[in-house]
């Protein structure tokens, strides 16, 4: 019968850890800022804040929002 040896085995599961965690994709992240425009020309900006992962996609898949000639529209960069 083969003995175990608890550091071989504690560095085998931190070798699979390991590996798993670095196969992973890193959220991108983005600086958005939610920009408005009158007749093409900006007339405000919000400071930017960063998203990542599904927020950053949620902002970039948001459509421009046109009310009475002003249209609202998120832009990330």
């Amino acid at each position: 019968m083969m003995k175990k040896n608890p550091l071989k085995s504690l560095f085998a599961l931190l070798l699979i850890a390991s590996a798993m965690t670095a196969c992973g994709k890193v959220d991108e992240c983005k600086s958005c800022s939610k920009v408005t425009y009158q007749d093409g020309n900006e007339i405000s900006r919000t400071p930017g804040v960063v998203y990542c992962g599904d927020e950053l996609a949620e902002k970039e898949n948001t459509p421009p929002v046109t009310i009475l000639g002003v249209t609202t529209v998120w832009e990330c960069n």
